[in-house]
């Protein structure tokens, strides 16, 4: 796939042919879906190399693609998969938001595979635009990784994953084995773990995720500890005999990164995000937005671009959060849908409910 370079100002911006995606599904072990191998077919450009919208206030601007390409682990089926030629899953929703409020288009978007050794890489080149779920979440990462933090899109939790029929209670897996994959934060909160309450674990480290599953689900080691979305995943695509247990390591945020030297887009992204939120804390779904389309409120009014000056300044289209609204709803029905109650996981969202109830997620006023 060719790629086509553009300076402008002292942003850049990766400006890429018009391309169609082609997904081919691959296993390990003759019968569970491990990841996904993407193969990009040419075609005839016919899109400007780059596109502008809304005022330009500020000297340094942010060159817009023909599409969003958002980095996202793809071996891990809980957060985007590609089935019967659509995608779905809770990053497939976040590109496509991103999409709808920078290019006016929601299917205007690539997700590209990337796993956590390479969101550095993916980002410096420009091959992504915005990195999803599987990006590390560390001070080491935003310091060595030339990565920006973008928002905070959910909370996850390191837990362990056992096989149906073992124990669940930890005190029975002491001085037994536990597969990781070493690139991530992971590993040193376990140890953490291991060593406040003793329990004497050996380690068999991995490079990767997917090769720390493939020994797990090889029974080289009795034990896994991984988000539990990763682990999830593994649970509902083919790991049925599978469990994951009760307890909580830590508490893993997962959030949106772009490049270092794209503050411009840090932001559009960050106010995206903190709009969904508000629009979860004003409760505007799609059957009450005729009714918040005429507000009194300078909150509401800024939100649904009735007031088109800040998303103007962000260089985000004023009434992208109406039409998200309608096609996805607020941050609450997205986080239903794929990780709760609407969704085969079923999972609370805990810390990650507003602070009115509950949680620990109180969004910024957008004044």
């Amino acid at each position: 796939m060719k790629k086509y370079f553009l300076m402008i100002s002292l942003m850049a911006g990766l400006v890429s042919s018009s391309s169609k995606a082609q997904v081919v599904e691959y296993y390990t072990d003759g019968s569970y879906p491990v990841g996904q191998q993407i193969v990009y077919e040419q075609l005839p450009s016919y899109a400007p190399a780059a596109q502008y919208f809304g005022p330009m206030p500020y000297q340094n601007q942010v060159a817009v693609n023909s599409k969003i390409r958002c980095g996202s682990d793809l071996s891990v089926n809980s957060y985007a998969r590609y089935k019967d030629g659509k995608w779905s899953g809770i990053d497939a929703d976040f590109c496509r938001i991103f999409a709808q409020a920078l290019l006016g288009d929601s299917e205007k978007f690539e997700l590209v595979n990337v796993d956590k050794n390479g969101v550095s890489q993916a980002l410096n080149s420009g091959q992504i635009d915005i990195m999803l779920s599987g990006a590390p979440a560390s001070a080491d990462f935003e310091i060595s990784g030339d990565a920006l933090n973008a928002g905070l899109l959910y909370y996850d939790y390191q837990k362990f994953m056992a096989r149906e029929g073992d124990s669940d209670d930890l005190e029975d897996y002491r001085g037994k084995k536990v597969c990781i994959s070493a690139d991530s934060e992971y590993f040193q909160t376990v140890d953490d773990y291991n060593k406040n309450y003793n329990l004497g674990f050996n380690y068999l480290k991995f490079d990767r995720f997917s090769e720390a599953r493939q020994a797990f689900l090889l029974k080289r080691c009795e034990l896994m500890t991984a988000g539990s979305l990763e682990l999830e995943g593994m649970a509902q695509f083919g790991a049925k005999d599978k469990k994951i247990l009760s307890h909580k390591i830590a508490l893993h945020p997962v959030y949106a990164y772009v490049r270092n030297d794209n503050n411009n887009l840090r932001l559009a992204v960050k106010w995206i995000i903190n709009a969904l939120y508000l629009a979860e804390q004003y409760d505007i779904n799609d059957k009450n937005l005729d009714f918040y389309s005429v507000s009194d409120s300078l909150e509401v009014n800024n939100l649904l671009g009735r007031n088109e000056q800040l998303w103007a300044k962000l260089t985000v289209r004023p009434l992208w959060l109406k039409d998200v609204i309608s096609k996805f709803g607020n941050y609450s029905d997205i986080f239903e849908r794929n990780f709760g109650k609407d969704s085969d996981y079923h999972l609370e969202r805990n810390e990650g409910k507003l602070l009115k109830d509950g949680g620990i997620i109180h969004p910024l006023p957008f004044i």
